[in-house]
């Protein structure tokens, strides 16, 4: 009798530790930092301002046009940016945009001091600007025009040309290191910095509320950023590509969107 109720003990003992435990409520608490925010919405939805963004460089790295970007986040002056402040790239739901209104009309001041006395991108082979073609009517550019005449940064073969499914935003030009690279056309430099990975020291020139011009991988910056300056002037000096190529990267950007420079640029004369 004694082993019977031996036995049946320890079969109760099995099933109440067979038996499934009462869930206690967990509480989840997570901290993210600004990288892994970033990350949480793939660096498409959002992005926190780190040292050296501008939103021209934050709009021109997610291919968005920085009216579009400003407006989207109640930006009303577009060369100030706070350093960890949150850039939404997304156009926000219910969102009704305002037509802007017209502007004064600035008088244009070229500043080509920089660059003229800067030996090593100043001499004898770097002074062949480019001459326009008599067939190429050279327009200034003037609030809303897209006819800005445009000219050649740097002479050279194009070793790259636009290909944007494969990732290829511009062209490449074959060059020398130290050749001077120049504007393309006149306008405001709105980002000059190295915090975009993949285009080194880049330049960034605003024509119009269009068109945007970017100069990548210069070896020497030559121009600071909210400097006017003219159609090719002297802007930096050609640098080596991520290929260890002396090559200078050109993009044309049309409201944000890369677009295929050769369709705008003259023929070599």
């Amino acid at each position: 009798m004694r082993n019977k109720l031996l036995l049946v003990s320890v079969c109760l003992l099995a099933l109440v530790a067979c038996a499934p435990l009462p869930s206690v409520p967990v509480e989840e608490r997570s901290v993210l930092t600004e990288r892994q925010q970033i990350d949480e919405f793939g660096g498409q939805l959002i992005r926190i301002a780190q040292p050296g963004d501008t939103l021209h460089s934050i709009a021109f790295i997610a291919g968005l046009d920085v009216n579009k970007v400003a407006a989207w986040n109640d930006i009303k002056d577009t060369s100030k940016l706070q350093i960890g402040q949150r850039i939404r790239l997304t156009q926000p739901i219910g969102f009704v945009a305002v037509k802007p209104k017209p502007q004064a009309k600035a008088s244009p001041k070229a500043n080509t001091k920089l660059g003229a006395k800067t030996g090593e991108t100043r001499e004898r082979n770097d002074e062949r600007v480019l001459s326009t073609p008599s067939s190429v009517k050279v327009a200034d550019n003037k609030p809303g025009s897209t006819k800005l005449g445009w000219l050649w940064p740097s002479p050279g073969k194009v070793i790259r040309q636009f290909a944007l499914a494969k990732g290829q935003q511009g062209i490449d030009i074959q060059s020398t290191k130290g050749r001077a690279v120049r504007a393309s056309s006149a306008g405001n430099v709105v980002y000059v910095g190295s915090s975009l990975k993949g285009y080194g020291n880049l330049i960034i020139v605003k024509h119009n509320e269009t068109f945007l011009s970017a100069y990548a991988h210069n070896d020497k910056i030559l121009v600071k950023e909210g400097q006017r300056v003219a159609r090719q002037q002297v802007i930096g000096a050609v640098g080596i590509n991520n290929r260890r190529e002396p090559a200078l990267h050109f993009q044309i950007r049309k409201n944000g969107r890369p677009v295929n420079p050769l369709s705008y640029l003259p023929n070599r004369p």
